[in-house]
């Protein structure tokens, strides 16, 4: 027989939530190896004014299993509102819909695409910095896989549009066989993805 657990408002807190979302998305997270948070810093540094003026602005649409399309970013709009500043290096992670894959890091092929123009992004992502010089390619399969990928979707809250709390990201757990080998798996990823923005090029040039 199942037990009832009384617990008051005042005990709620981020070590005890009443969201069966933050439960469930944790199941799913995994058990062991290292929790995200203890191997990234989120970067909240923000652009306004003349530099988000003049700067080519990433929205969720333009980040897709692991490759970032600034040449689509340059045809929008120009930014309104403030968004994040994201550097070389950095991992994209969307909040909004996360089961569209929409995860990026980036690339130096996608910061020689800005030619030298500020690149933000939209307050959507998260945006993941490497502690020190660190690198985290290695990071992009791993968020792209099934069972991360079904963590991300079940810890959704909210309603209209629902989102993954940082919580929710930053508690996935990665095997330590993962971080064990990330240089050697950071290379292999920023190698792939080196190709896969050259093949881009080459493409577009046919087009015009």
């Amino acid at each position: 027989m199942a037990k009832a657990i009384v617990r008051a408002l005042e005990d709620l807190g981020p070590e005890l939530t009443l969201a069966p979302e933050r439960h469930l998305a944790a199941r799913l997270g995994g058990r062991g190896g290292v929790a995200l948070g203890e191997l990234v810093r989120e970067r909240n540094e923000r652009v306004v004014g003349k530099d988000l003026a003049a700067a080519i602005v990433l929205d969720t649409t333009h980040a897709k299993d692991g490759v970032l399309d600034v040449h689509a970013a340059r045809a929008s709009a120009a930014a309104t509102s403030p968004k994040k500043r994201v550097r070389e290096g950095d991992l994209l992670v969307s909040r909004l819909r996360p089961y569209l894959r929409q995860i990026a890091l980036m690339h130096p092929a996608a910061s020689r695409a800005a030619e030298g123009a500020i690149l933000a992004c939209s307050t959507e992502f998260y945006v993941l910095q490497p502690p020190g010089s660190g690198d985290l390619a290695y990071l992009v399969p791993f968020l792209l896989g099934a069972a991360p990928q079904a963590a991300l979707a079940a810890g959704q809250e909210g309603g209209h549009h629902p989102r993954v709390p940082k919580d929710t990201l930053l508690g996935l757990r990665i095997p330590r066989e993962i971080v064990r080998s990330r240089a050697a798996r950071s290379r292999a990823v920023r190698a792939a993805l080196a190709a896969l923005y050259a093949a881009a090029s080459r493409y577009r040039d046919l087009l015009r």
